[in-house]
């Protein structure tokens, strides 16, 4: 504070009277007690936002280290090259789905149409899940039918490139 300041602000606190001098002490005792308060409870609330911020960034820890040797474990994406026709050709022989297979076609740009006639619905599941997970490829749009013979569907799928 400047001197000229404070020597006014002296002169006029000693030019009160003792109990307006009281009033004013209190009144600046009060005003730093709710100063010191009120930067105590911001300091508080802060605090706990980040000790929020802790737990939550603790737990997305703990989630990832549970998952991890199952992610580690997962197969790693084929070649996204190789074009969609022949991981469709190749995949469907492996599993056990080439004499159901009546169909393969390129739609749209980076995409197929596979049809199946009498598939078996376990190895239709079961071939979905390994093109998805192993390639890459999603189904754009499905067409399920059952026929007469149990446990077989005849299907009509649209994969792309995830």
């Amino acid at each position: 504070m400047s001197a000229p300041l404070r020597e006014r602000l002296e002169a006029w606190y000693q030019a009160l009277n003792p109990r307006e001098q009281l009033i004013v002490r209190a009144g600046a005792t009060a005003a730093g007690l709710l100063i010191l308060v009120g930067t105590v409870l911001r300091l508080h609330g802060a605090v706990a936002a980040a000790e929020k911020r802790i737990a939550a960034k603790q737990a997305d820890v703990a989630y990832i280290q549970g998952v991890l040797p199952e992610l580690r474990s997962a197969p790693a994406p084929a070649d996204s090259s190789q074009s969609l026709v022949a991981v469709v050709d190749r995949t469907t022989r492996d599993a056990g789905l080439a004499m159901n297979l009546k169909g393969t076609e390129p739609s749209g740009i980076g995409g197929v149409r596979v049809r199946f006639e009498g598939a078996s619905f376990t190895q239709l599941v079961t071939w979905l899940l390994r093109v998805q997970q192993e390639y890459g490829l999603s189904i754009q749009a499905a067409t399920l039918e059952k026929t007469d013979a149990p446990g077989r569907v005849n299907a009509n799928l649209t994969f792309a490139r995830s």
